[in-house]
């Protein structure tokens, strides 16, 4: 087996959709039979940023310039890889379409350097594109369920380096919203965006907001003695005032008391994240 299939075989253990840096469905590409007239179409099966399926007629030009003028392949394969990474381009797929372009013009598998070289790109562009994403929803500006269960963490080692009990200092002050049957999903987000709202003119210190599941918001909030007002004042908030409308807002609003370990915090967050 030649250098570059057992590169490209490590690669392959995917499923038969697999997934971009984005999240969305990958595409899968049609079967070519033989390859195109003009070799600058590789690859087939280029996903648009809002995912039209097309062809990319510019990632793989330099690369095919550079073979056909016997030039140095690196610097074409380098721009390309960030490229496709930038277009949420899989590796996979980035390896098949540099593979395709040999092919065609070379008769050949990719040489070494260009296949380092394109994946070395690719995974910088990637791990800029992870390093960049924010840990709060886009939509609500809710913290993720990850972030709040790492400052429960938090909690929990200071606490006991201290010497005091999280479950005397901190609780969770839960929402969530109550819908009438047949409410469509975008109407349940913008629901949740107003409870976002409600939650941070009340909570308004250092608290952590964070989405808990698809239908539910929490607060991480101290236990200070005005903690049964404060969530009265939520609740007249979300049940009364709204963004978009005059209707009342039903929704369940309580205090969650918080375990004694971190681990339990952990499935106390999982499982009100599940029902």
């Amino acid at each position: 087996m030649s250098l570059f299939a057992d590169i490209r075989r490590r690669f392959d253990l995917r499923p038969a959709k697999s997934l971009n840096l984005a999240g969305s469905p990958a595409r899968t590409r049609p079967e070519v039979s033989s390859p195109p007239q003009d070799p600058t179409e590789q690859p087939r099966g280029r996903r648009e940023p809002h995912g039209t399926a097309g062809t990319d007629h510019s990632a793989y030009l330099a690369i095919a310039e550079a073979l056909r003028d016997g030039a140095d392949v690196v610097p074409a394969s380098d721009e390309t890889g960030r490229r496709l990474a930038a277009d949420g381009i899989s590796l996979v797929e980035a390896l098949d379409g540099l593979s395709a372009l040999y092919r065609s013009i070379a008769g050949g598998e990719p040489a070494f350097a260009a296949v380092r070289a394109l994946s070395s790109s690719w995974a910088e562009a990637s791990l800029v594109y992870l390093h960049s994403l924010s840990c709060e929803d886009p939509l609500t500006g809710l913290s993720s369920l990850a972030h709040l269960r790492s400052r429960l963490g938090e909690l929990y080692r200071e606490a006991e380096l201290r010497g005091t009990s999280v479950p005397q200092t901190h609780a969770l002050v839960v929402v969530e919203p109550l819908h009438p049957p047949g409410t469509s999903p975008f109407d349940r987000e913008l629901t949740l965006v107003d409870v976002a709202e409600c939650l941070r003119i009340v909570f308004c210190g250092g608290d952590v907001l964070g989405r808990v599941g698809s239908r539910r918001a929490a607060a991480l909030v101290g236990r200070e003695p005005n903690l049964p007002e404060q969530v009265a004042t939520v609740r007249a908030l979300i049940t009364q005032w709204r963004l978009d409308t005059d209707v009342p807002q039903l929704a369940r609003i309580w205090i969650e008391g918080l375990p004694g370990s971190d681990e339990m915090a952990g499935r106390l967050l999982d499982e009100l994240a599940r029902t």
